[in-house]
């Protein structure tokens, strides 16, 4: 055999190493950027003002955070991260904030009586932006990556429903400001 044709050989041998080489780059990077751009599912449901919000249609040109919370456990840390948004985002044009119970396990011939001691408890004030979720439970358990049942769970979303930034627990001053940063990072782009 002569050099040339060893190349050749060689060349040829590498061709499909090569091509799986590229298949898998190409799947990594785009299996990568799906993960990166998890979307909230759409939710049709009444705020306790009794507004009608289709979420992520309402978020478009917005910046969203959801405080999800699964147990009645969870209910005081979620009222302490509304009170925060509060504070911050109540009149905001550019951000919405929303405190969502979860319903969904709740039978529904109970849902109104549950909903009605909830929304008994909060403000007038408050009540534009409690919004219950009564379906879909499994997905947004995947979405928080429920591990906690009395944590609170908050998705900082884009205008298109995408899960930008997430944390889990009490608002620490850490994490609030980090979020407080994410939403600036969002509100300027």
């Amino acid at each position: 055999m002569t050099s040339a044709t060893n190349d050749r050989d060689r060349k040829s041998s590498q061709a499909p190493a090569l091509r799986r080489a590229a298949i898998i780059t190409i799947w990594l990077v785009t299996s990568g950027t799906a993960l990166a751009q998890a979307h909230i599912p759409a939710l049709h449901g009444t705020t306790f003002s009794d507004t009608r919000v289709d979420l992520p249609d309402a978020l478009h040109g917005k910046v969203g955070i959801l405080v999800v919370g699964f147990s009645q456990g969870s209910r005081e840390a979620v009222t302490v991260w509304g009170k925060k948004l509060a504070a911050d985002y109540y009149d905001s044009p550019n951000v919405l904030y929303y405190e969502m119970p979860m319903l969904a396990s709740v039978p529904k011939f109970m849902r109104g009586f549950v909903a009605g001691r909830i929304k008994s408890s909060v403000s007038d004030r408050g009540r534009p932006h409690f919004l219950p979720i009564t379906d879909d439970e499994p997905q947004w358990r995947n979405l928080t990556h429920y591990n906690e049942p009395d944590d609170p769970y908050v998705l900082l979303v884009d205008g298109q429903g995408a899960i930008l930034w997430q944390a889990h627990g009490s608002p620490t001053d850490a994490v609030y400001a980090n979020l407080k940063r994410e939403v600036e990072n969002l509100r300027s782009r």
